[in-house]
């Protein structure tokens, strides 16, 4: 597509795969190149933010929220709809992608971080809060409050596969607290999980 961007079928055949191929890497990629090649058109925002939100297919949806973040991150829109994305899209893994793309790319934003706590601790599916419980680790370890907060996703979320995940992301990000080791022992021998007592064991 890098060398035919100006003939007028290209555009056309672009939006058809990202809409109709039956295999997920064609679509994504047709996005890509969508919001790669055609970024200022804005009938491109538009079809995207339209696939995103209404096509069937939810690995569809998620591949145009990562395209709309990638390629459209200086547009005022992007942002409060990525936020809209990220707590109301029906699907999980949508939502999951919205929630990282926020996290890596408006970190700065002041409402980024309070809603990552918010994902982690609300959102109805365990894929979600794991993502936003990820985030947290990797991009807010200077905060004061992401350490304790990680604790108790690690203790207390009722999924195991959220708190093995605070495990890890505690374990290799406060290996220098003091208050990790003894942390992590208990992890060991006290969750009711056998995959968080193995993961607290293997970073032991």
């Amino acid at each position: 597509m890098k060398g035919w961007k100006n003939d007028p079928d290209t555009l056309p055949m672009l939006k058809d795969r990202a809409r109709s191929d039956t295999d997920y890497w064609v679509r994504w990629s047709a996005f890509r190149e969508l919001a790669h090649g055609w970024k200022d058109d804005p009938a491109t925002l538009t079809w995207l933010k339209d696939r995103a939100q209404s096509d069937t297919n939810t690995d569809v949806r998620r591949a145009a929220v990562q395209a709309l973040a990638y390629g459209w991150k200086d547009d005022p829109g992007t942002l409060p709809w990525l936020k809209d994305r990220a707590r109301s899209d029906t699907a999980d893994n949508v939502r999951s992608a919205a929630v990282q793309e926020l996290a890596r790319g408006w970190k700065d934003d002041p409402d980024i971080l309070p809603m990552l706590k918010d994902r982690a601790r609300s959102d109805t599916d365990h894929g979600v809060r794991t993502v936003a419980v990820q985030e947290l680790g990797r991009g807010w370890k200077d905060d004061l409050d992401t350490l304790p907060f990680l604790k108790d996703r690690a203790r207390s979320d009722t999924n195991p596969y959220v708190r093995y995940w605070a495990v890890q992301e505690l374990a290799r990000g406060w290996k220098d607290d003091p208050g990790t080791l003894p942390w992590l022992k208990d992890r060991a021998r006290s969750d009711t999980d056998h995959g968080v007592r193995t993961v607290a064991v293997q970073e032991l």
